[in-house]
């Protein structure tokens, strides 16, 4: 492809743009032919148009969407995929996990989403209104299930010290802004990354989704990333190779439950696709706690 050099990113540029670290864009690159641009040497360049492409990617996998179901699609069908996303009936815990917020933004936006007579998906027990908040105050705070912590600037600093604070709190990262070997860092350390602006929905599935509680009347979150099942695969030694064959049929259902709901995409309303999206992620979900009791919930991500 012959571009001006002018009109593309570097990798790295990309890692801190997108959020997605350079380890992880080399491995789709391997693993779903998300190619760059153009290539000088050893270094990668993105276009514009695949810059926006993997900006779309990044918000659908973190919403629970596997990167083998988006792969292929258009930057449109991507953008489809979204806006679908955000029609469809929202994810219920059958008990609002617990949340803490920390940062102004993260507080202006549920003070503006929730000030209205909306159903209540989270209970929020702890708030900080900034970083040096939170480091300095952890007197009469609940302690959280599902930690946001928004950092104007990324730094590991006060996200170690959250992992410290809240050992047993998933924790959530908001940046501003970033350098590309901060997110590498922070992709290292397998920690979810949203850049801001994010809206309150957003915030509301993470936290349902990190909880590992099932949806109702929504796509059930996926248990076990791509990565982690070709970990299991990997590292799996029982002779009977059961959980190869547990592992195979669950990336058949994620393939299909993908695969039903962009047949929603140009269907009549009244078609059945959306519930049977519904009851393949519920199948896929009962699969998946069968391979935990298999495997025991140990194992090692190979992401590379």
């Amino acid at each position: 492809m012959d571009q001006n050099k002018d009109e593309l990113y570097r990798i790295g540029t990309v890692a801190s743009l997108t959020g997605i670290s350079v380890e992880r864009l080399r491995a789709w690159e391997r693993r779903h032919d998300l190619t760059p641009a153009h290539r000088d040497g050893r270094t990668r360049f993105y276009s514009a148009e695949q810059l926006e492409h993997l900006r779309l990617i990044k918000r659908l996998t973190d919403l629970g969407h596997p990167i083998s179901s988006i792969a292929t699609l258009s930057t449109q069908q991507l953008k489809d995929r979204i806006e679908r996303e955000q029609d469809q009936p929202q994810l219920y815990a059958t008990s609002a996990p617990t949340v803490g917020l920390v940062g102004p933004n993260l507080m202006m936006l549920e003070q503006k989403t929730t000030s209205g007579s909306r159903p209540v998906r989270i209970d929020v027990v702890s708030r900080w209104a900034n970083i040096n908040a939170f480091v300095n105050d952890q007197n009469g705070t609940d302690d959280p299930q599902i930690l946001f912590l928004q950092l104007p600037v990324l730094s590991i600093q006060p996200i170690e010290f959250a992992k410290k604070t809240y050992p047993d709190a998933k924790l959530v990262v908001i940046y501003q802004f970033a350098a590309a070997k901060q997110i590498t860092e922070l992709g290292n350390l397998e920690i979810p990354t949203l850049k801001w602006p994010v809206d309150w929905s957003q915030i509301e599935h993470i936290a349902i989704s990190q909880h590992g509680l099932s949806g109702d009347g929504g796509v059930t979150p996926r248990r076990y990333s791509d990565e982690e099942l070709i970990a299991i695969a990997t590292n799996n030694d029982d002779p009977t190779e059961a959980p190869t064959f547990v592992i195979e049929s669950i990336q058949q259902l994620n393939a299909l439950s993908a695969y039903v709901q962009d047949c929603a995409l140009s269907a009549p309303q009244d078609a059945p696709y959306a519930s049977t999206a519904q009851d393949v992620s519920r199948a896929r979900a009962q699969l998946e706690l069968a391979l935990n009791n298999l495997v025991g919930g140990e194992f090692d991500e190979a992401e590379s």
